[in-house]
């Protein structure tokens, strides 16, 4: 079961968060992390995976011109930001290849992902919230996939450049009014 997890090394971005909620993970899930970026380079973050008990399962890829392509081949991504984070280009194109989200409640995530429908909203700095998401999503592979189904859905949807424009055109067309 792969998850993958892509972002710039900046301590906002929750990595380490992350590889704790590896160490909670049952070893007969046979979980693997792609960490897809320039986090290859953080020697903390690679000491912390190779304390792990099994640390063969993380896979530092370094920065990648194909990080979507990555992401679209997983089982799930994750995005365990801290803080600060607005609507994640990576979230809404791993939800667009139909790969199930999971994500902190910070900033505008929780917009992008409906929990347990298309994923999971979860308490930020929580390993045990990201470990029990990723084992549901590996001991329920078939709910995981509909879970895609739902993101791209969602994305498909929701997030579309039509309905953006439409509601800027009215939230200008509101102010103007307002005068």
């Amino acid at each position: 079961f792969l998850v993958c997890c892509t972002g710039r090394d900046v301590p906002r971005k929750g990595f380490d968060v992350l590889l704790e909620a590896m160490r909670m993970l049952p070893p007969e899930l046979n979980v693997h992390l792609a960490l897809v970026g320039k986090v290859d380079q953080n020697e903390k973050l690679q000491a912390q995976a190779k304390a792990l008990p099994l640390p063969e399962r993380v896979h530092f890829t370094g920065f990648r011109t194909d990080a979507p392509a990555i992401a679209a081949a997983s089982d799930a991504f994750i995005l365990p930001s801290t803080e600060r984070e607005g609507l994640p280009r990576a979230v809404i194109e791993a939800m667009a290849y139909a790969v199930p989200a999971i994500v902190t409640d910070v900033g505008g995530m929780p917009e992008l992902v409906e929990d347990q429908v298309s994923g999971f909203v979860i308490p930020p700095k929580d390993p045990k919230a990201i470990a029990r998401a990723i084992e549901s999503m590996a001991r329920d592979q078939a709910r995981t996939k509909a879970m895609g189904a739902a993101a791209r859905e969602r994305i498909g949807q929701v997030f579309t450049a039509e309905r953006t424009v439409d509601e800027t055109r009215a939230m200008y067309n509101s102010l103007m009014g307002a005068r």
